[in-house]
Parts: C-alpha cells; sequence; structure tokens
C-alpha cells in the first residue's frame, strides 16, 4: 500500500491548486501534495485535516501526477470549513488508507453510487477505462434532483464516447428516469447471460438493499461494497472505533471495501452503525 505521511502518520501540507462546484453543496478539490507517491487505488480514502477545525475521511476521486482529486460534500463543520477554502489554502493529508476494490477481468463491471459515494467509484471508472478485457462498464447513479448528481458531465460525457453505459434516475424526475437505481440495476440483472460484480458506495441502507438484490443473481459473482460511509477517527486501525459485530474488523485497515464473502459475516451491516461515542444508532 502506498503511503506518503510523515513519520507518525503527522499528515503532509497540500495546496489546493483547483476549486469548483460540482452539483450543490458539493464541490471539486485538486491538491498538489509535496511528496511524491506512486499511486491511489479505488476505494482507498485519505484523513483530511483542515487546520483549526476537524479531521476526517474523505474518498479519493482521482490521482494523476502527484494531483490528489477529492470530491467535498458540505456534512458538517469539517466538510463545510473545507468548502469555504480558496485556491491557494494549505490542508493537511494523510494516507494513502485502507483495500480498495478488485475488479477481476472478463467481466460486467457495475458501479452504483448515491451522494458522495460517486467519489471511489470516479477514480474506479477511471481504472477500469484504463485497463482491457472488460466485458462492459455501466455506472448506475441516482439523486434526490437534478442538482444533487455527483460529477454528471463527466459520467455523461463518458456515455456519449460510448466508453461505458450510464444509468441515472432522479427521485422527482429532473435528470434521467425517476426512480431508484436498483430498477436498472435489476433489469439489466435479469437480461444478462454473463458474470457480472457489483461495486458499491454510498448510505449503508443503499447498499444493503443492492446486496439483496445481487443475492438473487447466480451471475454476479462478487458484491464489493464500501462502507466508508461509517465514522473512523485515525484511519490506520489504532483507535478501533471503526470496528464492526461480531468480526471485530476495523472498517479503516480491514475495508473499507468488503466483498461478498465478508459482508455475509458483518451482522450489523445495514441495521446499525456507531457514533463518534461509541453508542450504536440504527440505520
Amino acid at each position: 500500500m502506498t503511503r506518503f505521511t510523515l513519520p507518525n502518520d503527522r499528515p503532509i501540507m497540500g495546496k489546493i491548486i483547483e476549486r469548483e462546484e460540482d452539483c450543490e453543496d458539493t464541490f471539486k478539490f485538486l491538491i498538489d501534495l509535496p511528496t511524491k507517491a506512486q499511486r491511489a487505488l479505488p476505494g482507498q480514502f485519505i484523513m483530511l485535516w483542515v487546520p483549526g477545525v476537524d479531521e476526517f475521511p474523505v474518498g479519493i476521486a482521482g490521482f494523476d501526477k502527484n494531483i490528489l482529486e477529492l470530491g467535498i460534500a458540505r456534512m458538517g463543520p469539517g466538510s463545510s470549513a473545507m468548502i469555504d477554502k480558496k485556491i491557494g489554502d494549505y490542508v493537511g493529508i494523510r494516507g494513502f488508507y485502507g483495500k480498495p476494490f478488485k475488479p477481476p477481468q472478463e467481466v460486467n463491471h457495475l458501479l452504483i453510487g448515491g451522494g458522495f459515494g460517486m467519489t471511489p467509484l470516479k477514480l474506479l471508472t477511471t481504472t477500469l477505462l484504463d485497463r482491457p478485457n472488460n466485458l462492459s462498464i455501466h455506472v448506475f447513479e441516482g439523486a434526490r434532483t437534478m442538482d444533487r448528481l455527483m460529477y454528471l458531465k463527466w459520467f455523461q460525457d463518458l456515455h456519449d464516447e460510448k466508453k461505458l453505459t450510464f444509468h441515472v434516475c432522479t427521485d422527482d424526475g429532473s435528470y434521467g428516469y425517476k426512480g431508484f437505481p436498483t430498477v436498472d440495476l435489476e433489469k439489466f440483472l435479469q437480461e444478462s447471460t454473463t458474470p457480472s460484480v457489483l461495486y458499491v458506495a454510498g448510505p449503508e441502507k443503499m447498499m444493503k438493499a443492492i446486496y439483496g438484490i445481487g443475492k438473487k443473481y447466480p451471475k454476479v459473482i462478487d458484491m464489493q461494497m464500501s462502507l466508508a460511509d461509517r465514522y473512523m477517527r485515525c484511519g490506520f486501525g489504532a483507535c478501533s472505533y471503526c470496528a464492526v459485530d461480531p468480526t471485530g474488523w476495523r472498517i479503516c485497515v480491514d475495508g473499507p471495501v468488503f466483498n461478498t464473502e465478508q459482508l455475509e459475516k458483518i451482522s450489523d451491516f445495514g441495521t446499525y452503525k456507531r457514533l463518534d461515542s461509541g453508542e450504536k444508532l440504527r440505520i
């Protein structure tokens, strides 16, 4: 695993070189890292430190020539402070952390996301497009309204160039079809005669529903789901705040991506998560 943090996992300071709004209350940031790193793998994350405010985990949307791309949605004090940053400001970065998606060869790649879950799926899409032997690539994205769709133009352009198939929907029908991503997903699985792997990121309640759908179809040979929406405090397994029942797996080091076999062993998957206090909260 590539690591570029300073000794004792102290953050390095990266310079913001681009900041633009991607969709409502969600911004794209490009950060120039001063320390060379080989690559980031899709599904990994960084711990982002906004000095004087907070540190929190963020999915990686892209990484090229030591330029890190992040997608930041306004969720709380830390993310709001990051969104208020300007070009030329510095923020702290620790990482890369976590186990990534592991796409096999010669399958249909079905990427399903909602909200800021689209961030790691963007990097996964880039990775898949750069390699041969894909049967097909399908991206399924849903949001409440058109204004909440992340990376809409980026995915739509790839669809128009016939590099992938983009299935997009909104709750109110303002873009794509009216409904949920599971509609097109299940239609594809019903018609497909070739093996598929599902890669899912977003709200855990949505992921649990997709997990139930995937289990119905023998052609789904694996489901890889990111539990990065869970609370993670340190990022490298020291505090165990992100441990899941009953395995004790820590999401930050044993995940955040778990496959079908592992998900079957996590009893709290889609049922509850933990607050920063350690208290259980039903999903």
